[in-house]
C-alpha cells in the first residue's frame, strides 16, 4: 500500500538550500527529514532590546564647537552609560529580569470572540548576597535569573560575566551593580605599602611609579589651595568642586605636578 493510500503526508526535500521565512538555510539531513537552521532566529532574539534602547549621545565636542540643545548635567556620572537601557516595560530597569518582557496574546472563545491579554514574567522579591560588596542586595528578580545565578555560582559571577547576551539582558540595575563589583575588585587588587612603620592602602599607582595612599578628596583639597591662589576672584569650595570634582586620580596627579606639588606626604 502506498503512502498516499494510507493518508500520510511527508515533506521530501533534497540536499541544498531551501527558501524559508527566515531566509535560505542549508539542509544537510537525510532525505525525508526536516532540517531547520536557527542562526537567523538567534540573531533576532534580542532585537527588541537593541532596537528600542535609550539613545546615548556619543558626540565629542572641542573648544569652539556649537553645542545647541545639549544639556549640561549638574553632577558627574557615577556609572558609565548603559547602551541597552530599555524604553519599554521600564520596570525591568529596576530589577534583574534577564531580558524578560511583557508579552501579548489573544484568547478565543467557542463563538470565535478574541480578546487581547497580556502575560507578565514571573517576578519575585528577594535578597541576593554579593561576596565582593559584602552585603545583601534586595531587588526584584525573575525566577529564570535565580536559576542562572545559582548555576553561575553567585551574583558576582552572574553580573561580571562578559558574554554579550548577559550584558544586553542584565538591565540598568545589573549594570550599576556590575560596575560597583568591578571597581571593588580593582581596589582590592591594589597592594598595601609600609611607611614610617605603618601599613597604608594604595589607592592609585601612577605611570611614573608613585603609589598614592590618599583618596580623591585629599587630593582635591591639596589642589584647591593652588586653584584659589591662581584665581582672579575669591574661589569658594563649592565653585571649585563644580569645576574639578569630575577629575580622576590620573588627572588630579597631573594637575598637581603642574604646580610642582611635593608628593612625599601622599605617596610611598
Amino acid at each position: 500500500m502506498s503512502i498516499a493510500n494510507r493518508g500520510l503526508t511527508r515533506l521530501f526535500v533534497s540536499r541544498g538550500n531551501f527558501p524559508g521565512p527566515l531566509g535560505y538555510f542549508p539542509t544537510f539531513g537525510p532525505v525525508g527529514s526536516r532540517c531547520m537552521h536557527s542562526s537567523a532566529a538567534v540573531s533576532e532574539k534580542y532585537f527588541k532590546i537593541t532596537r528600542y534602547a535609550k539613545p546615548i549621545d556619543k558626540r565629542v565636542f572641542k573648544a569652539g564647537d556649537e553645542a545647541i540643545g545639549v544639556r549640561i548635567p549638574k553632577q558627574k556620572k557615577q556609572f558609565p552609560d548603559y547602551e541597552y537601557e530599555a524604553m519599554f516595560f521600564k520596570r525591568q530597569n529596576r530589577g534583574l529580569y534577564g531580558g524578560l518582557q511583557r508579552t501579548a496574546s489573544k484568547s478565543c472563545s467557542e463563538s470565535g470572540n478574541k480578546n487581547l491579554r497580556t502575560h507578565k514574567p514571573n517576578i519575585v522579591k528577594t535578597k541576593l548576597w554579593s561576596e565582593t560588596l559584602n552585603k545583601a542586595i534586595q531587588t526584584r528578580v525573575s525566577t529564570r535569573v535565580l536559576k542562572t545565578v545559582t548555576k553561575e555560582g553567585g551574583l558576582d559571577n552572574y553580573l561580571t560575566k562578559d558574554k554579550p547576551a548577559r550584558i544586553k539582558t542584565m538591565g540598568l540595575l545589573g549594570w550599576k551593580l556590575r560596575y560597583e563589583i568591578l571597581e571593588k575588585k580593582r581596589f582590592q587588587s591594589l597592594p598595601k605599602k609600609e611607611k614610617d612603620g605603618m601599613l597604608y592602602q594604595v589607592y592609585y599607582i601612577h605611570n611614573d611609579g608613585k603609589n598614592v595612599i590618599v583618596g580623591r578628596n585629599k587630593l582635591l583639597k591639596e589642589l584647591f589651595e593652588f586653584a584659589k591662589r591662581d584665581s582672579y576672584t575669591p574661589l569658594e569650595w563649592n565653585d571649585f568642586l563644580h569645576e574639578y570634582s569630575h577629575l580622576n586620580f590620573e588627572e588630579l596627579v597631573s594637575k598637581l605636578e603642574g604646580y610642582n606639588f611635593d608628593f612625599s606626604s601622599v605617596t610611598v
